[in-house]
Protein backbone atom coordinates (compact mmCIF):
# COMPACT_ATOMS: atom_id res chain seq x y z
CA UNK A 1 0.00 0.00 0.00
CA UNK A 2 3.11 2.62 0.76
CA UNK A 3 4.36 1.85 -2.47
CA UNK A 4 1.27 2.56 -4.22
CA UNK A 5 1.00 5.95 -2.43
CA UNK A 6 4.45 6.51 -3.37
CA UNK A 7 3.88 5.87 -6.72
CA UNK A 8 0.71 7.97 -7.09
CA UNK A 9 2.56 11.08 -5.38
CA UNK A 10 5.16 11.04 -7.47
CA UNK A 11 2.93 11.01 -10.44
CA UNK A 12 0.99 13.69 -9.03
CA UNK A 13 4.38 15.94 -8.60
CA UNK A 14 5.34 15.07 -12.37
CA UNK A 15 2.09 16.36 -13.19
CA UNK A 16 1.95 19.62 -11.69
CA UNK A 17 5.78 20.07 -12.77
CA UNK A 18 4.91 19.82 -16.05
CA UNK A 19 1.66 21.88 -16.33
CA UNK A 20 3.25 24.38 -14.34
CA UNK A 21 5.88 25.08 -17.44
CA UNK A 22 3.41 27.39 -19.40
CA UNK A 23 5.95 27.34 -21.93
CA UNK A 24 6.01 23.90 -23.13
CA UNK A 25 2.39 24.64 -23.32
CA UNK A 26 2.31 27.18 -25.91
CA UNK A 27 1.13 25.91 -29.50
CA UNK A 28 3.49 26.52 -32.15
CA UNK A 29 2.36 29.57 -34.65
CA UNK A 30 0.95 28.03 -37.93
CA UNK A 31 4.19 28.67 -40.03
CA UNK A 32 6.60 27.56 -37.34
CA UNK A 33 7.97 24.16 -37.10
CA UNK A 34 7.37 22.14 -40.15
CA UNK A 35 9.98 19.00 -40.83
CA UNK A 36 10.81 16.02 -43.11
CA UNK A 37 12.28 13.21 -42.47
CA UNK A 38 13.89 9.99 -44.38
CA UNK A 39 14.60 6.66 -42.51
CA UNK A 40 16.37 3.00 -43.08
CA UNK A 41 15.65 -0.03 -41.62
CA UNK A 42 14.99 -3.52 -41.01
CA UNK A 43 11.88 -5.64 -39.96
CA UNK A 44 10.17 -8.91 -38.45
CA UNK A 45 7.10 -10.61 -39.44
CA UNK A 46 5.03 -11.45 -36.38
CA UNK A 47 1.87 -14.04 -37.56
CA UNK A 48 1.24 -17.60 -37.85
CA UNK A 49 3.92 -18.49 -40.55
CA UNK A 50 7.19 -17.50 -38.85
CA UNK A 51 10.03 -18.95 -36.19
CA UNK A 52 8.53 -16.46 -32.96
CA UNK A 53 9.44 -18.43 -30.05
CA UNK A 54 9.30 -15.70 -28.16
CA UNK A 55 6.40 -14.26 -26.48
CA UNK A 56 7.19 -10.20 -26.23
CA UNK A 57 9.44 -9.90 -28.95
CA UNK A 58 8.81 -11.00 -32.83
CA UNK A 59 12.52 -13.23 -32.66
CA UNK A 60 15.39 -12.75 -30.91
CA UNK A 61 19.14 -13.25 -31.90
CA UNK A 62 19.25 -16.52 -30.95
CA UNK A 63 16.61 -17.70 -33.52
CA UNK A 64 17.48 -18.08 -37.68
CA UNK A 65 14.63 -16.41 -38.36
CA UNK A 66 16.27 -12.68 -36.84
CA UNK A 67 19.33 -13.09 -39.72
CA UNK A 68 16.89 -14.84 -42.54
CA UNK A 69 13.63 -13.28 -42.45
CA UNK A 70 14.46 -9.43 -42.34
CA UNK A 71 13.99 -7.34 -45.41
CA UNK A 72 15.32 -3.35 -45.56
CA UNK A 73 12.50 -0.58 -44.95
CA UNK A 74 12.55 2.64 -46.57
CA UNK A 75 10.59 5.38 -44.84
CA UNK A 76 9.49 8.87 -45.15
CA UNK A 77 7.52 11.21 -42.89
CA UNK A 78 6.45 15.25 -43.17
CA UNK A 79 4.88 16.65 -40.18
CA UNK A 80 4.83 19.69 -37.76
CA UNK A 81 5.63 20.39 -34.20
CA UNK A 82 2.41 21.07 -32.38
CA UNK A 83 3.99 21.90 -28.79
CA UNK A 84 7.32 21.68 -27.69
CA UNK A 85 6.39 18.34 -26.37
CA UNK A 86 3.64 17.53 -29.61
CA UNK A 87 3.81 16.14 -33.24
CA UNK A 88 1.85 14.83 -36.11
CA UNK A 89 3.48 13.51 -38.94
CA UNK A 90 1.92 11.68 -42.48
CA UNK A 91 4.66 8.92 -42.32
CA UNK A 92 5.17 5.99 -45.09
CA UNK A 93 7.10 2.76 -45.15
CA UNK A 94 8.01 0.59 -48.33
CA UNK A 95 9.32 -2.97 -47.73
CA UNK A 96 9.28 -6.77 -48.38
CA UNK A 97 8.21 -9.22 -45.39
CA UNK A 98 8.55 -12.65 -45.42
CA UNK A 99 8.18 -15.93 -42.45
CA UNK A 100 9.13 -19.38 -42.40
CA UNK A 101 7.58 -21.87 -39.67
CA UNK A 102 10.16 -24.61 -39.79
CA UNK A 103 7.90 -26.87 -38.25
CA UNK A 104 5.38 -27.35 -41.11
CA UNK A 105 7.37 -26.25 -43.38
CA UNK A 106 5.41 -23.67 -44.52
CA UNK A 107 7.02 -20.13 -46.00
CA UNK A 108 5.41 -16.85 -47.40
CA UNK A 109 6.91 -13.94 -48.66
CA UNK A 110 5.04 -10.43 -49.20
CA UNK A 111 6.21 -7.84 -52.27
CA UNK A 112 6.63 -4.25 -51.56
CA UNK A 113 4.48 -3.81 -49.03
CA UNK A 114 3.12 -0.23 -48.24
CA UNK A 115 2.20 1.27 -44.79
CA UNK A 116 0.87 5.31 -44.57
CA UNK A 117 -0.26 6.13 -41.29
CA UNK A 118 -0.87 9.06 -39.27
CA UNK A 119 1.35 9.22 -36.40
CA UNK A 120 1.55 11.47 -33.09
CA UNK A 121 4.47 11.85 -30.87
CA UNK A 122 4.66 12.72 -27.00
CA UNK A 123 8.34 13.68 -25.89
CA UNK A 124 8.49 12.52 -22.09
CA UNK A 125 11.81 14.94 -21.21
CA UNK A 126 10.00 17.96 -23.01
CA UNK A 127 6.90 17.15 -21.32
CA UNK A 128 9.51 16.82 -17.66
CA UNK A 129 11.25 20.79 -19.04
CA UNK A 130 14.38 18.82 -18.96
CA UNK A 131 17.18 21.18 -21.20
CA UNK A 132 18.45 18.99 -23.21
CA UNK A 133 19.14 18.34 -26.88
CA UNK A 134 17.82 14.95 -26.32
CA UNK A 135 14.51 13.74 -26.51
CA UNK A 136 12.94 10.73 -25.64
CA UNK A 137 9.11 10.21 -26.81
CA UNK A 138 6.30 7.31 -27.60
CA UNK A 139 4.56 6.93 -30.47
CA UNK A 140 0.63 6.28 -31.87
CA UNK A 141 -0.82 6.00 -34.90
CA UNK A 142 -3.16 4.90 -37.16
CA UNK A 143 -3.17 4.48 -40.80
CA UNK A 144 -3.58 1.66 -43.59
CA UNK A 145 -1.25 -1.60 -44.96
CA UNK A 146 -1.06 -2.61 -48.39
CA UNK A 147 0.08 -6.10 -48.90
CA UNK A 148 0.42 -9.30 -51.62
CA UNK A 149 1.60 -12.29 -50.42
CA UNK A 150 2.66 -15.94 -51.22
CA UNK A 151 2.88 -19.10 -49.56
CA UNK A 152 4.70 -22.56 -50.72
CA UNK A 153 6.04 -25.23 -49.10
CA UNK A 154 9.48 -25.52 -48.39
CA UNK A 155 9.38 -29.77 -48.31
CA UNK A 156 7.94 -30.20 -51.76
CA UNK A 157 8.54 -26.30 -53.40
CA UNK A 158 4.79 -26.58 -54.62
CA UNK A 159 3.01 -22.96 -53.97
CA UNK A 160 -0.06 -23.35 -51.48
CA UNK A 161 -2.04 -20.80 -52.22
CA UNK A 162 -1.75 -16.29 -52.93
CA UNK A 163 -3.59 -13.44 -51.30
CA UNK A 164 -5.24 -11.44 -52.62
CA UNK A 165 -7.61 -13.07 -54.92
CA UNK A 166 -7.65 -12.00 -58.58
CA UNK A 167 -10.78 -11.05 -60.88
CA UNK A 168 -10.46 -12.83 -64.00
CA UNK A 169 -13.80 -11.85 -66.28
CA UNK A 170 -16.63 -13.27 -64.13
CA UNK A 171 -14.58 -15.91 -62.47
CA UNK A 172 -12.39 -15.71 -59.16
CA UNK A 173 -9.92 -17.75 -58.88
CA UNK A 174 -7.06 -17.55 -56.29
CA UNK A 175 -3.51 -16.58 -57.61
CA UNK A 176 -1.83 -19.64 -56.71
CA UNK A 177 0.94 -20.08 -59.52
CA UNK A 178 2.60 -16.86 -59.56
CA UNK A 179 2.63 -13.49 -57.16
CA UNK A 180 0.03 -11.49 -56.82
CA UNK A 181 -0.22 -8.34 -58.75
CA UNK A 182 -2.92 -6.66 -56.48
CA UNK A 183 -3.02 -5.20 -53.21
CA UNK A 184 -5.08 -5.54 -49.93
CA UNK A 185 -5.29 -2.92 -47.72
CA UNK A 186 -6.11 -3.65 -43.88
CA UNK A 187 -6.36 -1.30 -40.96
CA UNK A 188 -3.31 -0.86 -39.57
CA UNK A 189 -2.33 0.75 -35.78
CA UNK A 190 1.67 1.16 -35.16
CA UNK A 191 3.02 1.81 -31.63
CA UNK A 192 6.33 2.45 -30.49
CA UNK A 193 8.98 3.81 -29.04
CA UNK A 194 11.72 6.58 -29.87
CA UNK A 195 14.53 8.45 -28.98
CA UNK A 196 16.27 11.28 -30.78
CA UNK A 197 19.15 14.11 -30.39
CA UNK A 198 19.12 17.33 -32.12
CA UNK A 199 22.89 17.41 -33.84
CA UNK A 200 21.67 21.56 -35.12
CA UNK A 201 18.77 24.03 -34.82
CA UNK A 202 17.89 22.00 -38.38
CA UNK A 203 18.94 18.68 -38.28
CA UNK A 204 17.55 15.19 -35.98
CA UNK A 205 19.18 12.01 -35.53
CA UNK A 206 16.86 9.67 -34.61
CA UNK A 207 15.74 6.24 -33.62
CA UNK A 208 13.13 4.20 -33.19
CA UNK A 209 11.27 0.66 -32.63
CA UNK A 210 7.49 -0.44 -33.01
CA UNK A 211 5.12 -2.76 -34.12
CA UNK A 212 2.00 -2.27 -37.11
CA UNK A 213 -0.73 -4.34 -35.81
CA UNK A 214 -2.24 -5.12 -39.04
CA UNK A 215 -6.39 -6.20 -39.12
CA UNK A 216 -5.76 -8.99 -41.11
CA UNK A 217 -5.32 -13.10 -41.11
CA UNK A 218 -4.06 -13.21 -44.60
CA UNK A 219 -0.70 -11.40 -44.66
CA UNK A 220 1.17 -14.70 -44.77
CA UNK A 221 -1.88 -16.33 -46.48
CA UNK A 222 -2.34 -18.91 -43.35
CA UNK A 223 -5.50 -18.21 -41.42
CA UNK A 224 -5.51 -19.53 -38.03
CA UNK A 225 -5.95 -18.97 -34.31
CA UNK A 226 -2.69 -19.88 -33.06
CA UNK A 227 -1.93 -15.86 -33.80
CA UNK A 228 -4.66 -13.56 -32.43
CA UNK A 229 -3.02 -10.92 -34.27
CA UNK A 230 -0.47 -10.17 -37.23
CA UNK A 231 1.60 -7.16 -37.74
CA UNK A 232 5.28 -6.11 -38.54
CA UNK A 233 8.20 -5.38 -36.21
CA UNK A 234 10.17 -2.40 -37.61
CA UNK A 235 13.68 -0.70 -36.53
CA UNK A 236 15.35 2.17 -37.81
CA UNK A 237 17.74 4.85 -37.69
CA UNK A 238 16.81 8.26 -39.24
CA UNK A 239 17.32 11.85 -39.81
CA UNK A 240 14.89 14.74 -39.89
CA UNK A 241 15.09 18.65 -41.40
CA UNK A 242 13.12 21.19 -39.26
CA UNK A 243 12.03 24.38 -41.25
CA UNK A 244 9.38 27.35 -41.16
CA UNK A 245 7.34 28.05 -43.71
CA UNK A 246 7.46 32.18 -45.41
CA UNK A 247 5.24 34.44 -43.99
CA UNK A 248 2.54 35.45 -46.29
CA UNK A 249 1.77 39.37 -45.93
CA UNK A 250 -1.37 40.82 -48.26
CA UNK A 251 -1.37 44.15 -49.24
CA UNK A 252 -4.47 46.25 -50.28
CA UNK A 253 -4.71 47.34 -54.05
CA UNK A 254 -6.30 50.07 -55.49
CA UNK A 255 -9.24 47.40 -56.65
CA UNK A 256 -10.01 46.45 -52.82
CA UNK A 257 -8.98 43.08 -53.66
CA UNK A 258 -6.33 41.85 -51.48
CA UNK A 259 -3.10 40.60 -53.48
CA UNK A 260 0.63 39.36 -52.00
CA UNK A 261 3.04 42.01 -52.33
CA UNK A 262 6.71 40.78 -52.25
CA UNK A 263 8.37 44.21 -51.42
CA UNK A 264 6.08 43.62 -47.91
CA UNK A 265 7.96 40.39 -46.97
CA UNK A 266 10.71 41.49 -44.51
CA UNK A 267 14.25 40.55 -45.27
CA UNK A 268 15.93 41.84 -42.21
CA UNK A 269 18.14 44.54 -44.07
CA UNK A 270 16.99 47.75 -41.88
CA UNK A 271 18.06 45.71 -39.16
CA UNK A 272 21.35 44.59 -40.36
CA UNK A 273 21.92 48.30 -41.04
CA UNK A 274 20.72 49.74 -37.76
CA UNK A 275 23.38 47.33 -35.71
CA UNK A 276 26.58 47.99 -38.08
CA UNK A 277 25.77 52.21 -37.71
CA UNK A 278 25.81 51.87 -34.42
CA UNK A 279 28.97 49.62 -34.10
CA UNK A 280 30.36 51.76 -36.58
CA UNK A 281 33.18 53.96 -35.30
CA UNK A 282 33.64 56.73 -37.92
CA UNK A 283 32.76 60.54 -36.98
CA UNK A 284 31.50 62.48 -39.26
CA UNK A 285 33.09 66.44 -39.69
CA UNK A 286 31.30 69.66 -41.50
CA UNK A 287 33.26 70.23 -44.32
CA UNK A 288 33.64 74.18 -43.58
CA UNK A 289 35.08 75.39 -40.66
CA UNK A 290 33.23 78.66 -38.71
CA UNK A 291 35.89 78.92 -35.67
CA UNK A 292 36.68 82.74 -35.11
CA UNK A 293 40.72 81.74 -35.93
CA UNK A 294 39.36 80.34 -39.08
CA UNK A 295 37.80 83.54 -40.23
CA UNK A 296 40.63 85.75 -38.94
CA UNK A 297 43.39 83.73 -41.43
CA UNK A 298 41.12 84.56 -43.96
CA UNK A 299 40.86 87.88 -43.69
CA UNK A 300 45.06 88.24 -43.52
CA UNK A 301 45.08 86.83 -46.83
CA UNK A 302 42.95 88.90 -48.87
CA UNK A 303 43.86 91.74 -50.81
CA UNK A 304 42.38 94.87 -51.33
CA UNK A 305 42.86 96.61 -54.67
CA UNK A 306 42.08 100.58 -55.54
CA UNK A 307 41.84 102.79 -58.70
Amino acid sequence: MKLKLTCLGFIFIFVVHAIAQKDNFSPYKAHEYWFGGLNFGTNSFWGDVNDNTNKIFPTTPFQSSFYKNRHFVLGGSFGKMVMPFWSVQLEFKLANISGRNYKTGQEFFSYLNNEIAFITNIDILKIANLKTDWSAYVRLGVGVYGFKSRLWNTNTGDVVDAYPIMFAGNEIGVQNTVKPDLYQYALAIPFGLGAGYQITPELKLFFETSMTWINHDMVDVYSSDYKKFEGVWTTSLGIVYQFDFPIVRVAQSSSGVKSYDPALKKDNVEDEYNRKKRKSSTSFKPAKSHSKSTIKSKKAKRKYFSF
